[in-house]
């Protein structure tokens, strides 16, 4: 895939708490690795990147939302539901590419992967999360997500730190492969986790995300919630 160095606005984040195919696995738990394996990644070129977008909005239209949402991650899905089982990074750039242009475009997918680090894998397993982002708006699927949610919520037990790890390395690596424009959902999806986990720098990321697109939603229930002291029981435990 083509790419090119460009400034960014923003440094990736750290690990919170205690790479791409071809090269050794990064440990999610350690913020060297981390680091060292985001500052190595570029902007990928225009080209390649609407080139996914025009796919994946072909995809939807002529297979329609449902089946266009499930082909495009079958296959992404796995591999991120691989990486955060292990604790670890090792998603080629098409990979990452993908699954940061479905977020983009599919606010599902974004929600389906943020399920996949709240919520324990018994209770919200490969399946589920794929009907939950290729059927979002259906009310079976709005009231399986509600309540999901509601019981992460409440719950005092907090989800699992590795999983966590893995996954906002994951986001801010498709932030460092998108275009300024395309990071508000990976950005939002990090100040989402930190939020989650009692982090104090989720207004930050909510801040990224909402200068790359100010109608970001996620981003605004975050920075609102964390300046008004909310947040999960597992948070504040």
């Amino acid at each position: 895939m083509t790419k090119h160095r460009r400034t960014r606005n923003a440094n990736p984040p750290d690990p919170p708490g205690p790479g791409g195919k071809g090269q050794r696995p990064v440990h999610a738990d350690s913020p060297d690795e981390c680091r060292e394996f985001l500052e190595g990644l570029d902007e990928l070129d225009a080209d390649v990147i609407d080139g996914l977008v025009g796919r994946l909005r072909a995809d939807r239209r002529e297979r329609g939302p449902e089946s266009g949402n499930n082909e495009w991650m079958d296959g992404p899905l796995d591999e991120w539901l691989d990486n955060i089982d292990h604790g670890r990074v090792d998603l080629d750039e098409e990979t990452m590419a993908t699954i940061a242009v479905g977020m983009h475009e599919v606010l599902a997918m974004r929600d389906a992967l943020i399920l996949s680090l709240i919520v324990d894998r018994a209770a919200c397993d490969r399946d589920m999360l794929m009907t939950i982002l290729s059927r979002p708006r259906t009310p079976p699927v709005s009231a399986l997500v509600r309540d999901l949610m509601t019981a992460a919520f409440e719950s005092d037990d907090g989800p699992d730190m590795g999983r966590c790890q893995a996954g906002i390395t994951m986001f801010s690596a498709m932030a460092c492969l998108m275009p300024l424009t395309m990071t508000a959902q990976p950005f939002a999806a990090i100040a989402y986790i930190l939020w989650w986990l009692g982090d104090c720098r989720a207004p930050v990321y909510a801040l990224r995300s909402l200068a790359a697109d100010e109608g970001c939603t996620l981003a605004a229930i975050v920075l609102g919630a964390s300046e008004r002291g909310l947040g999960p029981a597992c948070s504040c435990a």
